[in-house]
């Protein structure tokens, strides 16, 4: 049986450690801390800090470190039971932490140069001094004396005397690098952009490229002890073995599309973990030739599970719920924001209508398929905890002997007396609307013939708390409790009998076939019954999910199985049981344009994933998603109808509708192009990408043709033209083209500096702006010919730049929440924050006030005064959905899912 989990949040696994074939930690965004002690069957959080983590290293099972956003270092010495914060003595970002084997000397790395060194097992930190102010992604500490670093533009560091000195290598490339292992302090191995693998046997005096036969993005790389086996891994779920120390690289099936950003692998070189996007964790037991999820996606608790026909409806925590048309392929979101634990869940067969209910009284309807939820008044502030409808009657239960009964659909709710005082937990009858059960405490069962009207107590043989019913017709029904309690009568009620489950674990979800012939009961740490003679004998199926299950659907002809438990997790069979289907469905992708119409009413916004949401008033997204699920990093929209996209392997798609139809374009390159810039004539165009990439059509797309002028190897990270003619594209390296000729020819401008340059904005043929690195801002009002660096007093990187047509206002964002604005052309820059905490990549400005931006975790801000305050702007990429476009693709070059991670 495999698991899958409906992911209401996006969170990324960016650092995974295993200390032994029990034990390992994983860490990501929002300061998500895993651990597993019994090799990955379980994974529990640790931790309280809300810092984005992104590495993590243990010596042994008690004492570990991690390292993040904003200077974050955390320290455990009891396995995680407590993580503490240290004073790291800085505020820029970590990427990279790692201890020697005996867990005194250690490193962390990051931003602007970074090195900070511990030689007291992590009590205190101090800067080092390397000569480098790269921007490092990764450290490994060999010993105590021997470490390795590594970062962006090929930087590759080593020190053989514990940080005294730091000798820079040349590894042959000015590709990002983005992991490094060593084995020995000869034999060391790195990768990163494009496919980078590079080996050194002599200390890094000198490099050899590897055959890795990929050119995308590697961010992880393990070795076995003895250096003859290599592992790397990557974006759109690439894991790549080599068995010849590093050369040759052959595939590896991971069985999943989602980028795996980090691995570990046990010393024995068979048992390994994988982490990455959504919360992905993949576990290996033979070296890699075989790989199954553990976790996809750690999230709120689901309790509670209903469907009809090909819909299924979950519910949880907090207002967790989401939502499947087609039998669970595919999930959206439908979560019921700023409600409280939602204990059960009626739905309707369209996919529209549901019903819920929970804590404090709260029962909910929607009628949009869980775009919005409608509370409905209840005479009660008890917990509600179970709910049954027909087509008009309906009960709910919950604690204090609460039963409610409706009998116009749900939209009005009355209380009714019943002989009983304890906690009810389970209400269910059949269809007629006129006989139901309902159960608690203490072995309680009360029945109605007459709608509610009168409830009578029934006699069971048991006193344990009885949580859950299930009704097969007016006489058969079942319920489950504690202690592996199973109760069943065959005569209405009159009679009760014990049956044997075979499990002292807690059931909590009991449903039957049609016919009563095939039944299933869950529970406890991932137990699942099964009956197929009618419930005269229960056998235990072998189920790989340790979480507690809640909740359990059965379709009436038994092919259709669901079951839901903790962490979001959701279990799917479509045959009985006989085989298991996986499926994820994550919100929260990164977002890296956004585009707002000049009226300020409608705009584009695209990111990871294939995602992209379109707006007509500025206030509300909805999702157009192009089909595949490649990752976007650019949009040009000429107007509310007509959009280019521009993403992850020379993927390029247009629509003409709004978004309701995409039509993918040839490109000609399998480069990842990284912005898309459209004249208002629909007609004229250019894109940029990795690998010195530039495209142009003057058709509107229907032809693509390459234009040179950018030097070899470097990525090009935006294009924008004043008019037909004149136009920019900035770049690695401090790289500044120019062109005068509408794009036919580029010249490289002078920049003053060698950072790299991210972001771009034309206000016309003579001003032009371009932020980058370490909180660069560069401006020119001569066309180029000159360009001066403006003081705005931050170093975090910038990733955009926008000004409002007078070229006056504007307004600069970057990393860890930094918005820089301008009102005086840009002359001077006052920091602002948006309060989200995320890394933010797109701006637009709307009017001298009004701003939009957009950035990690799909997070969608605006102001309107000027940047005082901050509106977020919730979204779900599969809520409110239209039925999935169908892309026209003429493009074989469009890849799968992207690493969250591995921003572009």
């Amino acid at each position: 049986m495999t698991t899958w989990n409906v992911a209401p949040r996006s969170v990324n696994l960016q650092g995974i450690c295993l200390v032994d074939e029990a034990h390992g930690w994983t860490v990501g965004d929002g300061g998500m801390i895993l651990a597993t002690r019994d090799g990955g069957t379980g994974w529990s959080p640790q931790g309280d800090t809300d810092k984005d983590l992104r590495a993590v290293s243990f010596v042994d099972t008690r004492r570990g470190w991690a390292a993040g956003r904003d200077g974050v270092l955390l320290r455990t010495e009891d396995g995680g039971g407590h993580w503490r914060r240290q004073e790291s003595g800085t505020e820029r970002n970590l990427y990279g932490v790692s201890f020697d084997p005996s867990g005194r000397t250690g490193w962390a790395v990051g931003d602007g140069g970074t090195v900070l060194a511990s030689h007291d097992g992590g009590n205190s930190w101090r800067h080092r001094r390397t000569g480098s102010d790269a921007h490092f992604t990764r450290c490994f500490a060999l010993d105590e004396r021997v470490a390795w670093i590594v970062g962006r533009k090929g930087a590759i560091l080593a020190t053989t005397d514990a940080g005294a000195t730091w000798t820079a290598h040349d590894g042959g490339t000015r590709d990002d690098l983005r992991g490094v292992l060593a084995v020995s302090p000869d034999r060391c191995w790195v990768v990163g952009r494009g496919g980078t693998v590079l080996r050194t046997e002599d200390g890094g005096a000198t490099w050899a490229g590897a055959d890795s036969g990929t050119e995308l993005d590697v961010y992880g790389v393990w070795a076995a002890p003895d250096g003859r086996t290599v592992w790397i891994s990557g974006d759109d779920g690439m894991i790549r073995v080599s068995t010849d120390g590093g050369r040759t690289f052959s595939h590896l099936s991971s069985g999943t599309g989602k980028d795996v950003v980090t691995l570990a692998f046990a010393p024995d070189g068979l048992r390994g973990r994988a982490a990455g996007d959504d919360g992905l964790i993949l576990a290996t037991e033979d070296g890699g030739h075989t790989w199954n999820p553990q976790l996809n996606g750690v999230h709120k608790d689901f309790v509670s599970v209903h469907g009809e026909g090909p819909v299924r409806w979950v519910v949880g925590q907090d207002g967790a719920a989401a939502v499947t048309v087609d039998g669970g392929a595919t999930w959206r979101d439908a979560c019921a924001e700023g409600s409280p634990l939602l204990w059960a869940v009626r739905g309707a067969g369209d996919g529209l209508r549901a019903w819920a209910a929970g804590d404090d009284g709260t029962v909910l309807a929607t009628n949009d398929g869980g775009t919005t939820w409608h509370r409905r008044t209840t005479p009660t502030t008890e917990d509600l905890h179970a709910l049954h409808l027909t087509a008009s009657r309906g009960w709910a239960v919950g604690t204090a002997a609460t039963v409610l009964a409706t009998t116009d659909g749900g939209t009005t709710w009355h209380r009714q007396d019943i002989p009983a005082t304890g906690h009810l937990h389970a209400v269910h009858g059949p269809d007629d609307g006129l006989r139901a059960w309902a159960a608690g405490d203490d072995g309680t069962v009360l029945a109605t013939t007459d709608g509610g009207t009168t409830w009578h107590r029934q006699t069971t043989p048991t006193t344990a708390a009885l949580t859950a019913l299930h009704a097969v017709d007016a006489h058969t029904v079942w319920a489950v409790g504690r202690a592996g309690t199973l109760l069943v009568t065959r005569d209405g009620g009159t009679t009760w009998s014990l049956r044997d489950s075979g499990t002292d674990a807690a059931l909590w979800g009991i449903a039957f076939t049609a016919s009563g012939e095939l039944g299933w009961a869950v529970g406890d740490a991932g137990t699942i019954l099964s009956t197929s003679d009618t419930g005269a004998r229960w056998r235990r199926q072998d189920g790989t999910a340790a979480n507690n299950l809640k909740g359990v659907w059965v379709s009436p002809d038994g092919k259709g199985l669901n079951a839901t438990g903790d962490g979001g997790l959701v279990l799917g069979s479509e045959d009985t049981g006989e085989t298991w289907r996986t499926h994820v469905s994550g919100t929260g992708k990164n977002l890296y344009g956004v585009h707002v119409l000049p009226d300020a009413d409608g705009g584009w916004v695209v990111g990871d994933g294939g995602t992209v949401l379109v707006s007509r008033d500025a206030e509300r997204w909805s999702p157009r998603p192009i089909g595949p699920a490649t990752n976007l990093y650019g949009i040009a929209a000429p107007d509310a109808d007509t959009a280019w996209v521009a993403g992850r392997g020379g993927t390029v798609m247009v629509t003409r509708d709004g978004g309701a139809t995409w039509q993918a374009q040839e490109t000609g390159t399998r480069a990842d192009l990284l912005s898309v810039h459209l004249r208002p004539d629909r007609r004229t165009g250019w894109a940029v990408g990795d690998r010195g990439t530039i495209l142009a059509t003057d058709d509107g797309g229907a032809t693509w043709l390459p234009r040179s002028g950018a030097p070899a190897g470097v990525a090009l990270w935006t294009v924008a033209f004043a008019d037909d003619r004149t136009g920019w594209a900035v770049g690695t390296g401090g790289t500044l083209l120019n062109s005068r000729d509408g794009g036919a020819t580029w010249l490289p401008q002078d920049p003053g500096g060698t950072d790299d340059l991210v972001g771009l904005h034309v206000v016309d043929d003579r001003r032009c702006w371009a932020v980058g690195d370490d909180g660069t801002v560069l401006g020119s009002d001569d066309g180029g010919a000159t360009w001066h660096r403006r003081t705005v007093g931050t170093t975090q990187s910038l990733n955009a730049v926008h000004f409002a047509p007078d070229g006056r206002v504007g307004c600069a964002v970057g990393r860890s929440d930094t918005v820089l604005f301008t009102r005086d052309g840009g002359a001077n820059w006052l920091a602002r924050s948006t309060g989200s905490g995320m890394s933010l990549w797109a701006v637009h400005i709307s009017s001298e006030l009004c701003c939009w931006i957009v950035g990690d975790e799909g997070a969608v801000l605006s102001t309107r005064d000027g940047g005082a305050s901050w509106q977020p702007h919730s979204y779900s990429p599969e809520k409110d959905a239209p039925p999935r476009p169908r892309a026209h693709n003429s493009n074989s070059n469009s890849n799968s899912n992207s690493n969250e991670t591995g921003n572009p």
